[in-house]
């Protein structure tokens, strides 16, 4: 009992630590050059992001020459969910709608945060958790740095920041990391993990693809030599995140 106390405990310190890179969201006056580097930093992410769920999975398909029923699923719902994401006419724009890229980063961040909530809650159940306590650090920055693909799409908004749907894309993005533990208590399940982290790299591989379009168009300018410069910028700023994702997760599994 004690353990699923602890367990619980240290799901909602590394749920809640995403809100620590929040900030950003709401800072003015930012220049051209640390925007494109910040949102390149979140592209890199999200890259390091997608090669730790393909990690994971490709663990639980085997080395079978004909699919397994987990890969099935997996193709499926991250096929599905892509489509799903793509095919509304406002996809097709992606700068005209960034409140729709933070939603949908947080819920490819919140899917592979319940994944992570399903294997921390059943090591709970299975009395382990005492050796991750000294982890926690790196689980919470871990989520600290998932916040910035959360803020980025909108950072430079004219528009006044609304607190409340900020708050709530945090949570979308934090609060899974709770919920998977508390299944991950009573109940865990490879396919549940293969499915839900499907949904998460649909979503994640979606907002790299927009942010990159966004930050391409962002380095346009009427001097060649500038121009280059922005690019370079944002190739240096997608290095840089995902080098830092490399670290952390270091941390985390030392």
């Amino acid at each position: 009992m004690v353990n699923a106390y602890l367990t619980i405990a240290l799901s909602f310190v590394m749920a809640f630590s995403i809100f620590l890179s929040m900030p950003i969201v709401f800072r003015k006056g930012m220049s051209l050059k640390r925007m494109l580097l910040y949102n390149a930093f979140a592209i890199g992410i999200l890259v390091f992001l997608l090669m730790d769920i393909y990690g994971d999975v490709a663990s639980i398909f085997g080395s079978n020459i004909i699919a397994s029923p987990a890969e099935l699923i997996f193709i499926i719902a991250f096929a599905g969910s892509f489509l799903f994401f793509i095919l509304p006419k406002g996809s097709r724009d992606p700068q005209a709608n960034p409140k729709r890229t933070s939603v949908l980063a947080a819920m490819g961040i919140g899917f592979q945060n319940l994944t992570e909530g399903l294997v921390f809650g059943s090591a709970g159940a299975a009395g382990l958790i005492p050796i991750y306590v000294l982890s926690i650090i790196g689980f919470s920055l871990q989520n600290i740095t998932e916040g910035f693909p959360i803020s980025m799409p909108l950072v430079g908004l004219k528009q006044k920041m609304d607190k409340k749907f900020i708050t709530g894309v945090f949570l979308l993005g934090g609060i899974p990391t709770i919920i998977g533990t508390l299944i991950g208590l009573i109940f865990f399940s490879n396919l549940f993990i293969v499915f839900f982290d499907a949904l998460a790299s649909a979503a994640i591989l979606y907002v790299v693809l927009v942010l990159f379009h966004i930050n391409i168009n962002r380095a346009k300018a009427p001097k060649k030599k500038e121009a280059n410069h922005a690019i370079w910028l944002t190739y240096a700023g997608i290095l840089l995140g995902f080098t830092a994702a490399f670290i952390v997760n270091y941390i985390v599994v030392a």
